[in-house]
C-alpha cells in the first residue's frame, strides 16, 4: 500500500529591496548644492540691487530738496519790493563793506514803531558773504540771496495772523528758513512799506544764506540754508560738494557764466548784470561701504570744477540745474 506525502512543499520568495547607490547618492548631493547656491546667489545678487535702488532713490530725494529751496530762495535775489524800491540793484551780498550802516554789526536794532529786530539779527555774519571755495573748507561755495520784505498785512494792520487781515499783493517776505512767516509785528514793522515799517524802505532786506557746514557736520556733509529773520537750518545731509556759477549778462546781450571771485574782481563789479544762476551738486550715498569694491573712480566734474572724492565704496552722483532771477532779467 502505497503511502503518500501529504505535506505540502512551502516555498518562500524573497522580497527584492531596491535604494539609492553612493554614486546616487553624490550626484544628488552634488545637484543640490548647486541649486542652494544659486537660490543663494540670486538673494545675495536681489539684496545688493536693493541697496543699491535704495542709494540711488535717497540720493535722488536730496538732490530735489536742496534744489527747490535753492531755486525757491535764488529766483527771488534781487526783488524790489512790490513796490519796485529804487536804487536795490544788488542781488547777492557779496562783501562785509557793503551791508548798510543800519544793519551792519551785532548790536539789536529797531524797526518802524521801534520794534525790534528779529532775534537771528537782520544782518548776516560776516563769514556769510558770497564766494568761492577757496576761500571757505573747500567743500562749496557760500551763496546769500538779497531781496525786500513786502508787508504781509493790509494797510492799518500792525499784524495778520488772522488771514482776513492778509495783504494778498504781498508776494515776499520771509527768507529761506520761513523767518516772518508768522506775520506778526516784526514782519509788518521791519517790511518796506514806509507807513508802518522801515523809514528807508531798502533798509528791508532779507538775507538767506546756503553754505556746507563744517566742524562737527563736516562728516555728514550737511546743506545749510540761514536766514536773517529764522536761523539757520539743515537742508539735505551727504552733500559732498556744492558749487555755484553765475550768468552774467554783456554788452552784446549774451550771458557769460562766471565764478563768485571773478564776478567781485571785475572792475566795476558785476553783480547787477547776473541774471541766472547754475547750481551743481555732488551728493553720496549715505552709506560709506555701499560698493564692494573700491572704486576706481576719484574725481567728479559738477560745473567746471573737478572735486576729488575719498570715500571710494560710496556712490556719487552729480546734479546740476539753472536757476533764472525774473526779477533782474526784467530790469536789465
Amino acid at each position: 500500500m502505497k503511502r503518500y506525502n501529504n505535506h505540502k512543499k512551502l516555498s518562500f520568495s524573497k522580497a527584492r529591496q531596491s535604494g539609492f547607490t553612493l554614486v546616487e547618492l553624490l550626484l544628488a548631493s552634488t545637484l543640490g548644492l548647486f541649486v542652494v547656491g544659486g537660490v543663494i546667489t540670486s538673494f545675495i545678487g536681489t539684496k545688493d540691487s536693493e541697496q543699491m535702488r535704495a542709494a540711488v532713490s535717497e540720493m535722488d530725494s536730496n538732490a530735489r530738496t536742496a534744489i527747490e529751496v535753492l531755486r525757491r530762495s535764488i529766483s527771488i535775489a534781487g526783488y524790489a519790493g512790490m513796490n519796485a524800491i529804487p536804487g536795490f540793484d544788488k542781488p547777492f551780498y557779496s562783501a562785509v563793506d557793503e551791508l548798510d550802516p543800519f544793519t551792519r554789526g551785532s548790536t539789536n536794532r529797531s524797526c518802524g514803531g521801534g520794534v525790534t529786530m528779529h532775534t537771528a539779527g537782520m544782518a548776516p555774519g560776516s563769514n556769510q558773504y558770497t564766494r568761492d571755495s577757496n576761500n571757505v573748507t573747500g567743500r562749496g561755495d557760500v551763496l546769500t540771496a538779497v531781496y525786500l520784505a513786502d508787508n504781509p498785512c493790509k494797510a492799518g494792520e500792525t499784524s495778520c495772523t488772522d488771514s482776513s487781515k492778509v495783504n494778498p499783493k504781498a508776494m515776499i517776505y520771509t527768507d529761506c528758513t520761513g523767518g516772518g512767516a508768522t506775520r506778526d509785528a516784526q514782519a509788518v514793522r521791519c517790511s518796506t512799506d514806509k507807513s508802518v515799517g522801515m523809514t528807508e524802505s531798502i533798509q528791508a532786506k532779507l538775507y538767506s544764506t546756503f553754505y556746507l557746514g563744517s566742524g562737527s557736520d563736516a562728516e555728514k556733509r550737511t546743506l545749510y540754508c540761514q536766514g536773517n529773520r529764522g536761523g539757520a537750518q539743515p537742508l539735505a545731509e551727504n552733500i559732498e560738494y556744492l558749487q555755484f556759477l553765475y550768468g552774467v549778462k554783456t554788452s552784446s546781450g549774451a550771458v557769460e557764466y562766471m565764478k563768485a571771485d571773478d564776478v567781485e574782481g571785475a572792475t566795476p563789479k558785476l553783480w547787477e548784470n547776473v541774471i541766472s544762476v547754475r547750481v551743481g551738486l555732488l551728493i553720496r550715498s549715505s552709506n560709506k561701504n555701499l560698493l564692494k569694491k573700491p572704486s576706481t573712480k576719484e574725481r567728479y566734474i559738477l560745473l567746471d570744477r573737478s572735486v576729488e572724492v575719498s570715500d571710494l565704496q560710496r556712490l556719487y552722483k552729480v546734479y546740476t540745474t539753472t536757476i533764472n532771477l525774473p526779477n533782474r532779467t526784467y530790469r536789465s
